[in-house]
C-alpha cells in the first residue's frame, strides 16, 4: 500500500515537536583541535593561527612564583628575632663585610654582574654567529659556483648517455634528483627551530645553538636602564632627597644637623635621622635586585637546553653562576635584615617598593609590549 504524499501546507501546519532523531546534532567545538593544515584544506585559504603559548598567557610564568620566597623569608626571620634569636653576632653588626662590601653597593654589584652576564653570554654568542652566517654565506656561494660549472658537463653527459641508448643517465639524474630535494636552506631550518611564542631554542634533544635575535642584547640593556631609574628615583634622587627620604620627611622624621633633608648626607656630617618612618632601604635593594637578575636569568629556569649548551663554554658558565651567587647573598642578607633589623612596618614596605617595579613591568607591562618585552627564552649559548 502507498504511503501518502507529504504535502507542503501540512509541513507548515504540523506543530508536533521533531522527535531526537530529527533535530540536527549540535556542531561540536573543534576551535581547540583543528590544526593549520587542516583549516586550510576546509576553507581553502592560507589563514594564519598565531600559535598559543600557555607559558606567556598565563599570569605570572612558573619561575615568577620564587617572589613569595620574600614575605616567607620577612615573616620567619621577623619571627625568629622576635623570639629571641636576634642576640648580638657577627650579622647584627652593621659593619659587617658582607654589609659594607656588597649591601651597601649593591646596586653597583648587581649591574657589573649582570653586564658581565650580558656581554659573556649574549654578546659572544651573537659575534660568533655573525661569523658563522658569513662562513655559511662564502661556503654557499663557492657551492652555487661549483654547480654552475658542473652543470654544462652533466647535461653533455646526460645526452650522450641518452644517445646511445645507455641507462645510466636515469640513474644520474635519479641521484641528482634526490640531492636537490633533500637540501634544505638555514632559513627553513630556523624557523623549524621555533617552538612557542617568543621563544628561539633549538629542537629538544640536540645540543645545537638557537639563532640570537640581533636586539636581544638592546633589549636586555633598556630593562636594566629602567630597572636603574626606578632603583635611582627610590633611593637616590626624586627631584630632590630620594622618595624613602621624603617619606621620612614627611612622617616626622628630621636630622639632628640643619640644612639636611637626606639620610645619606645628614649621617655624613655626624647627624642622627630620626622620628619618622624609615622605610627599609635594604629590604627594597635587596628584593629589587634579586627579582631583576632572577628575570634575566629565567631562560636557565625555563629552557634546560641552555644548561646543557653551557657544557662547552667555561667563560659563559662562569657568568652565569656569578650572578646566581650574587642572587644568594642578596637573600641571605635580606634574612640577616628581617631578623635583626626595622619594625615589621618599615620592612613590608620596603619589600612592596622592592616588588612593585618587578610587578608593573615583567608581570604586567612587558608581557604586552615588543620592546623591551620579556627575556628571550633562547638557548643561546
Amino acid at each position: 500500500m502507498d504511503e501518502p504524499a507529504t504535502t507542503a501546507s501540512s509541513l507548515l501546519h504540523d506543530d508536533r515537536k521533531p522527535l531526537g532523531r530529527d533535530r540536527a546534532p549540535a556542531s561540536p567545538d573543534l576551535s581547540p583541535i583543528i590544526s593549520h593544515a587542516t583549516l586550510t584544506e576546509l576553507t581553502g585559504t592560507n589563514t594564519v593561527i598565531p600559535p598559543t603559548n600557555p607559558i606567556v598567557s598565563a599570569f605570572l610564568l612558573p619561575h615568577q612564583y620564587l617572589v613569595f620566597v620574600f614575605p616567607v623569608t620577612l615573616v620567619l626571620g621577623s619571627l625568629f628575632g622576635f623570639i629571641g634569636g636576634n642576640r648580638p653576632s657577627y650579622f647584627s653588626n652593621k659593619r659587617n663585610i658582607l654589609n659594607v662590601l656588597f649591601v651597601k653597593n649593591g646596586w653597583g654589584w648587581t649591574s657589573l654582574v649582570f653586564l658581565i652576564y650580558v656581554a659573556v653570554v649574549f654578546g659572544k654568542a651573537f659575534f660568533t654567529q655573525q661569523e658563522r652566517q658569513g662562513t655559511t654565506a662564502s661556503q654557499q656561494v663557492n657551492h652555487t659556483r661549483t654547480m654552475n660549472i658542473q652543470k654544462p658537463q652533466e647535461q653533455g653527459t646526460l645526452e650522450s648517455s641518452t644517445t646511445n641508448g645507455d641507462s645510466t643517465a636515469t640513474a644520474s639524474t635519479s641521484e641528482t634528483g634526490v640531492r636537490t630535494r633533500t637540501r634544505s636552506s638555514p632559513q627553513q631550518h630556523d624557523e623549524h627551530l621555533q617552538s612557542m611564542v617568543g621563544t628561539n631554542m633549538p629542537a629538544p634533544g640536540t645540543n645545537a645553538s638557537a639563532r640570537v635575535p640581533s636586539d636581544v642584547i638592546i633589549k636586555a640593556l633598556v630593562r636594566w636602564g629602567l630597572a636603574s631609574l626606578y632603583w635611582w628615583l627610590i633611593s637616590q634622587w626624586f627631584f630632590g632627597p630620594g622618595l624613602f627620604d621624603r617619606v621620612f620627611v614627611l612622617t616626622g622624621g628630621s636630622c639632628s644637623v640643619d640644612g639636611h633633608w637626606s639620610q645619606y648626607h645628614c649621617r655624613n656630617q655626624g647627624g642622627l635621622w630620626s622620628g619618622g618612618v624609615d622605610i627599609s632601604g635594604h629590604m627594597f635593594l635587596l628584593t629589587h635586585a634579586w627579582l631583576f637578575l632572577m628575570e634575566e636569568l629565567s631562560m636557565f629556569l625555563n629552557v634546560p637546553e641552555a644548561w646543557t649548551a653551557l657544557q662547552n663554554r667555561s667563560g659563559a658558565r662562569y657568568a652565569v653562576w656569578s650572578v646566581v651567587a650574587l642572587c644568594g647573598l642578596w637573600w641571605w642578607m635580606l634574612l640577616m635584615t628581617s631578623v635583626y633589623y626595622h619594625h615589621m612596618a618599615e620592612k613590608l614596605t620596603g619589600l612592596f617598593f622592592g616588588v612593585l617595579f618587578w610587578f608593573c613591568t615583567y608581570v604586567t607591562t612587558y608581557k604586552m609590549s615588543s620592546f623591551p618585552s620579556m627575556p628571550d627564552q633562547a638557548a643561546v649559548l
